[in-house]
């Protein structure tokens, strides 16, 4: 089986005491180490772990940080069995700040009889070494992750390593580079936020990219780049409302182009406002690109429109977490069926779409018949079953000043195929509709959020808390 191209790069660290040895034998240390071993071996399929180290002093402390942070490591996976002073291991955590952390409080049995001696109180020390560690992490106000399991039992293995994951995409996040493509909207104050607070706060870095960059890109294409990517297209996709030559022209070149910029300043997904003259205003482009941004979300690299950085933020998110990333409003409510209906203008996620359905390509109906040139965008419906709203947004009273804002809830078998884009119906898990939207939107999101399929709350929760931030769940 092939591993996974973005496994986090894990430093497994083993605390040891010296004190207690004497009661579990001469092999104890090396047993330690060992087991050690074996748990970062064990979890090459989800993890790169970059090194194995033992933590038996203050000085190994700062000595295992810097190693470690010499090697970049995304997270630290502690395996702790047996009772060790903490400052040790914290001073190992302190070189590594931002630094996601779990913490294996392993046992290698489950068993308790009546042989239960000293030296089983050293080998079985997981619950005694493990809070010593968690309360320094609590007092410095440190993230972690803790996990209780034995060895042996596959469903802690699985804890362990879906907790490895969530720090992983944690760290991720921390890291992006987000591209702001153009500024938000005139008066869009509540889709834009303070960079450099986000920066300080999360990690996340907004590189500003000038949107003649985009119209330079967009007159170097090559012909034959558009004439294999329509081809392409036309293998995967189904094309209705009969689009133009002129409309897939200019959409197809727009997104070449735009993937090219991307490419260009390596980029993870950012924030775009195609309401300017470069764009939809100009003749050169002409029109609202959103089928670009949809085909670099699929693959991705998620992007709004209207220059909403703080949903790019959760886009990106919810992608990182294996769902969809479907920029969107919630465009109103059936309040018999308490379904609201999720649309947007143009842009998509292949993600979203229903097992075995088609994609759907057509004149996109916003701007068709008001401007001079028309683009093209995605229609299509995701299955019904569990999803997730999830929002973004700077906070004053929220942990680290920033907020995931998460509904849980269901997408239903309605569709609303007319809008024109992705479209589906979702209802809110928690409470009738007319209480949960309340909350929602009193949360602080605002009139963008990002949909997927799945009920994805927990993971986001774990993320923010990695993040240093907050995540409400209405």
């Amino acid at each position: 089986m092939p591993l996974p191209a973005d496994r986090p790069r894990v430093g497994v660290v083993t605390p040891y005491w010296t004190l207690w040895e004497h009661t579990a034998g001469p092999t104890f240390r090396a047993d330690r180490l060992a087991l050690a071993r074996s748990v970062a071996d064990d979890l090459t399929t989800v993890a790169e772990p970059v090194a194995v180290l033992e933590v038996a002093s203050a000085d190994d402390g700062q000595t295992v940080g810097r190693q470690l942070a010499d090697l970049r490591v995304d997270v630290v996976l502690i395996i702790q069995t047996m009772a060790v002073p903490a400052a040790w291991t914290m001073a190992a955590l302190d070189a590594l700040p931002g630094v996601p952390v779990v913490i294996w409080a392993l046992h290698e049995t489950g068993l308790v009889d009546g042989g239960f001696d000293h030296g089983s109180i050293t080998t079985q020390g997981a619950t005694v070494g493990a809070p010593m560690l968690s309360n320094l992490l609590s007092r410095a106000d440190r993230p972690f992750d803790l996990v209780l399991a034995r060895r042996s039992d596959p469903v802690g293995q699985a804890r362990v390593a879906e907790a490895l994951r969530l720090a992983g995409v944690a760290r991720g996040i921390a890291g992006s580079r987000l591209g702001r493509i153009g500024r938000p909207l005139d008066g869009y104050a509540h889709v834009d936020l303070d960079e450099a607070a986000l920066r300080s706060a999360v990690g996340i870095e907004v590189v500003t990219v000038d949107p003649d960059e985009v119209v330079d890109r967009y007159r170097t294409v090559a012909d034959a780049e558009v004439r294999a990517l329509e081809a392409e297209t036309r293998a995967t996709w189904a094309f209705e409302g009969d689009p133009s030559p002129d409309s897939l022209e200019r959409s197809f070149r727009a997104a070449l182009a735009l993937e090219a910029v991307v490419d260009a300043h390596d980029l993870d997904g950012g924030a775009f406002n195609c309401h300017v003259e470069q764009f939809r205003f100009g003749e050169t482009i002409g029109i609202a690109p959103c089928w670009a941004l949809g085909r670099l979300t699929t693959a991705g690299r998620p992007f709004t429109c209207t220059g909403d950085i703080v949903t790019a933020i959760a886009m990106l998110t919810t992608k990182r977490l294996d769902g969809a990333a479907v920029y969107h409003e919630i465009e109103a409510i059936d309040y018999e069926t308490g379904e609201v209906v999720i649309a947007n203008s143009g842009e998509h996620d292949l993600a979203w779409l229903a097992p075995g359905a088609t994609p759907r390509l057509r004149p996109n109906g916003w701007f068709c018949g008001k401007d001079p040139h028309c683009g093209v965008c995605a229609t299509f419906e995701p299955a019904p079953g569990p999803a997730t709203l999830v929002g973004f947004t700077p906070h004053p009273a929220a942990r680290g000043g920033f907020r995931y804002v998460v509904a849980r809830g269901d997408l239903t078998e309605r569709t609303f195929p007319e809008t024109g884009t992705v479209n589906g119906a979702f209802r809110f898990r928690d409470g009738p509709v007319e209480a949960a939207w309340a909350r929602w939107a009193s949360a602080g999101v605002n009139h963008h959020s990002s949909a997927t399929p799945g009920d994805l709350s927990a993971d986001v929760a774990t993320v923010a808390r990695h993040l240093g931030i907050e995540a409400v769940i209405v």
